[in-house]
């Protein structure tokens, strides 16, 4: 199959190769201008918010299939034009996924459901805002809206440095801010796959931050089925249908960021598709044919083929390293579907290892890297209090 990935972030250059991988025989085209250093894509040099040339491509290379990676890319319309010309594209249409790109959107949505959301307030004035603040109860979390290039969430205990921060995210060009109660516990990570019609769980991660790392655990053994369930009934299904309402269907990858505190979940944010890192851990599980499932999602026949998503059943253990930070022994990015994957993007390398148990794919990934990085500079990262004893 000829396939064009949308796309040149790190996302699409790692679905090119697993797809290539999958099958030797796809003819895959990334538009980024970073060539493969193992020939699993054809560079395309076109820009992402260029739709009309993107479509060119597609028509005069006779292109069967396109995945949009590229958030510009959905954006500025990418599968509204590709439903004019008749191509076939696993992306949501532009309207339908501003519910994923704007705070204020996916909080009013939220709460107009009745899906559990902590408790919020939208500003576009800084005045107003700090005046909020005034009168609200500590910790509270500080958002910016457009979240297209960047999400910013920052955590404030007090009321001076939450001013302060109030007053840099309005300086930063945004017109706009979310302010919301903030709620303890852990993150956790879901994400689903939508024909707009149905929807199929794919996946559950947790993230856990350290200083110059940051680890990914999947699945979560604290996210039960039952909660899934839960969440894809109460959460997942009232979102597509209200987005049907004002917009097109979504058809897509849908994420949720949730917080579960006495027994109740709060969804926190919503992703267009994996955020980066996150697509690395799921495809280092998944039994089942990707580009099948994503050509059949984007045809509107997801639970025709696909009763559910097949995973193994190992647990993934991956850890996320700033380059600058380390010395490695081995250079280049390696995609390696029997034991490890590993890949980088500008600033971080990123590893991966799974085991039937979650102790057992760390220790497995913690021995490959002290082939790889020096055990001391490993340990200063990891462990860093240790030096300090």
């Amino acid at each position: 199959m000829k396939i064009l990935i949308a796309g040149s972030d790190l996302n699409a250059k790692l679905l090119a190769q697993y797809l290539k991988i999958e099958d030797e025989n796809h003819d895959i085209y990334v538009t980024t201008e970073e060539k493969s250093s193992e020939n699993f894509y054809t560079c395309v040099n076109i820009k992402e918010n260029d739709i009309l040339s993107i479509c060119d491509f597609v028509k005069y290379n006779q292109i069967e299939f396109t995945i949009a990676t590229s958030l510009i890319a959905i954006i500025n319309g990418i599968a509204d034009e590709f439903k004019k010309e008749g191509f076939p594209i696993f992306a949501p249409f532009s309207e339908a996924a501003r519910v994923t790109y704007f705070n204020s959107i996916a909080k009013k949505i939220l709460y107009k459901l009745k899906i559990n959301t902590p408790k919020f307030g939208i500003f576009d004035r800084e005045n107003m805002a700090i005046d909020y603040i005034r009168r609200t109860k500590f910790p509270i979390i500080v958002e910016n809206d457009l979240t297209l290039f960047s999400r910013e969430n920052y955590k404030y205990d007090t009321f001076q440095k939450a001013k302060v921060g109030i007053q840099k995210i309005f300086e930063n060009d945004n017109n706009k801010i979310v302010i919301e109660n903030y709620i303890n516990g852990d993150d956790y990570y879901l994400y689903f796959i939508t024909d707009g019609y149905n929807a199929i769980p794919l996946i559950s991660l947790e993230r856990k931050e350290g200083n110059n790392y940051t680890t990914i655990i999947a699945p979560s053994k604290k996210i039960s089925e039952e909660i899934i369930i839960k969440i894809l009934q109460r959460a997942i299904y009232p979102l597509l249908d209200d987005i049907t309402k004002y917009a097109d269907m979504y058809v897509g990858l849908i994420g949720l960021k949730i917080k579960i505190y006495k027994d109740t979940f709060y969804v926190l944010e919503i992703y267009n598709g994996f955020q980066e890192y996150d697509l690395q851990v799921f495809i280092s599980l998944l039994k089942e044919n990707f580009c099948k499932l994503l050509f059949d999602t984007a045809n509107c026949c997801l639970t025709d083929n696909h009763k559910s998503i097949k995973i193994t059943n190992n647990y993934s253990y991956s850890i996320i390293l700033n380059k600058k930070e380390i010395d490695r022994k081995q250079e280049g990015s390696i995609l390696n579907e029997d034991e490890f994957i590993i890949i980088e993007d500008k600033d971080n390398l990123i590893y991966t290892a799974n085991a039937l148990t979650i102790n057992r794919a760390k220790d497995k990934l913690f021995n490959f890297l002290e082939n790889n990085i020096s055990e001391e500079k490993l340990r200063s990262i990891i462990f860093p209090q240790e030096e300090k004893e």
